[in-house]
């Protein structure tokens, strides 16, 4: 019985705890045909830290966080392919360099939430297009521009969100996108 209280307590407190939001542009192109995720589009965290479990097992995820989970898994595809687009450009450069490799931490921990809970992980489906930036300083301002879509997009994936686990690898990454990635962006060219 204390157990059923402690999850349902941690459950409601989930749910009515008001998130941080962070004030980031949108921008219409992510995670579309041509967009930051060519046709689709971090930090870690551990499995079940912060998971709400009853028993032995999980609570499903919402088909709303299902959605997000995999709509968040695609758009960090997009940002890993285009920062290597950038990389095969103009050789390995710095932020570009680092970043990719980021990019695939942030996969990955999205990667495990979703097996975590048993949900398809779609695959990366890569740049139709690769994009040919005339200067490394116009892939640096288009690696500002996704970043600033990455951090607000993760705005939009908590309010779906009720996953205390979901919650903290979002938190992550928007902060990875904001205090890491966006400034090396704006300091390059």
């Amino acid at each position: 019985v204390a157990l059923i209280v402690a999850v349902l307590a941690g459950l409601g407190a989930a749910l009515f705890m008001p998130a941080g939001t962070v004030a980031a542009a949108s921008d219409a192109r992510r995670g579309t045909p041509g967009g930051w995720g060519g046709n689709g589009s971090a930090g870690s965290s551990s499995a079940g830290s912060g998971a709400a479990f009853t028993g032995t097992a999980l609570i499903p995820l919402s088909d709303a966080e299902a959605q997000a989970l995999q709509y968040a898994i695609l758009e960090e595809y997009g940002a890993f392919n285009l920062y290597t687009a950038v990389n095969a450009q103009f050789g390995s450069t710095i932020p570009f360099s680092y970043i990719v490799r980021s990019e695939q931490q942030h996969i990955n921990a999205l990667v495990r939430q979703a097996q975590k809970y048993g949900l398809a992980v779609p695959e990366n489906p890569g740049l139709a297009n690769p994009p040919v930036f005339a200067t490394l300083a116009e892939a640096c301002q288009v690696g500002v521009d996704a970043e600033i879509a990455d951090a607000a997009l993760y705005d939009e994936l908590k309010l779906v969100t009720t996953h205390a686990d979901l919650l903290q690898v979002y938190e992550r990454l928007q902060k990875a996108s904001l205090e890491s990635h966006l400034p090396a962006f704006q300091l390059c060219d």
